[in-house]
């Protein structure tokens, strides 16, 4: 698996969650009452107990296409019985997210990226930029890794993948229109910061590698795999994802699996514990590779002492 593959996998299926919240207010997805062909299994979903409550687990895909929609049957009536919803963050907390994205992902001092990468990388920045359609001017403050997620979102958005249509907006809209309440599971500041550490060496690589596998046609294709075992709830091929990852020894791969992924592991299932101990019949929903694996979050909730129970 290749550059473009392994930021893919981080951007959409990992986590940061934060990319989509932007957005949230600009599309909408179908109605989940509709009623077309029936949805299959997406994702993964399990069912979680101490033995005197339960709550679902589901994993969710941090983009979306329209016919996402209905999603599959069971997880909609896991939503409609469940008193709250708990995501990695909730989608219409935009000013928290922009302070954030402030403090990790601009320069300091009112510096612009082509005062601090080297020529020829800020030349090769420039016209990617240029040629996504994306304007030079408002993100000549954003930082080296700021600019690599700019792009890469635009890629998947060209490919048809629009955030605003992400699974876990679709669910905490769900749930607000039944006035019910949904929980964080991390914040902005927490998810931000992650690659707001990354220095200076780090995160210049990372938008290089961006930079020269923004066409790479194998990297599209592993896009859709990806989305398409999302769709079908395919977890053979979501952890020969994870493998792939493991078997490439670059930093995206290394980033992505030991800091974005197992990292943030032992938290979220932390903050799933608590949820089950707060709420009966809860939902949970992250993005669907913390859920893969024996450093997977059910396999961590396992470990607890709790109940897990994959549903498909």
């Amino acid at each position: 698996m290749n550059g473009l593959a392994g930021r893919v996998i981080i951007v959409t299926l990992a986590c940061l969650s934060w990319l989509y919240a932007p957005t949230v207010q600009s599309a909408s997805a179908p109605s989940s009452t509709h009623t077309a062909t029936p949805a299959p299994q997406q994702g993964a979903l399990y069912r979680v107990s101490d033995g005197a409550r339960s709550i679902y687990l589901f994993g969710t895909i941090h983009v979306g296409q329209p016919d996402f929609y209905p999603l599959e049957p069971r997880i909609m009536r896991a939503l409609e019985a469940a008193p709250a919803l708990a995501l990695e963050l909730d989608p219409e907390r935009q000013g928290v997210m922009q302070v954030a994205v402030q403090r990790h992902g601009l320069l300091p001092g009112g510096q612009r990226f082509t005062d601090i990468l080297p020529p020829a990388l800020a030349q090769r920045t420039e016209a990617a930029l240029r040629q996504a359609g994306l304007p030079l001017d408002p993100l000549q403050h954003f930082r080296p890794w700021m600019l690599a997620i700019t792009l890469t979102v635009q890629a998947y958005e060209a490919a048809g993948f629009q955030t605003a249509l992400a699974v876990d907006n679709h669910l905490a809209g769900v749930m607000r229109r039944r006035g019910r309440p949904v929980i964080e599971l991390e914040s902005a500041e927490q998810q931000l910061a992650l690659l707001g550490g990354l220095n200076q060496a780090d995160e210049q690589q990372f938008l290089a590698d961006t930079v020269d596998d923004l066409d790479d046609a194998e990297g599209n294709r592993k896009l859709k795999e990806l989305v398409g075992a999302w769709r079908h709830a395919d977890q053979a091929a979501l952890q020969r994802a994870l493998d792939e990852m493991r078997q490439e020894d670059s930093f995206a791969n290394r980033f992505a699996l030991k800091v974005l992924l197992e990292g943030r592991n032992p938290g979220l299932a932390d903050g799933i514990a608590k949820l089950l101990g707060q709420h009966d019949k809860a939902v949970a929903a992250v993005g669907i590779l913390h859920l893969i694996g024996p450093q997977g979050i059910p396999a961590l909730l396992r470990q607890k002492g709790l109940v897990v129970e994959q549903i498909y």
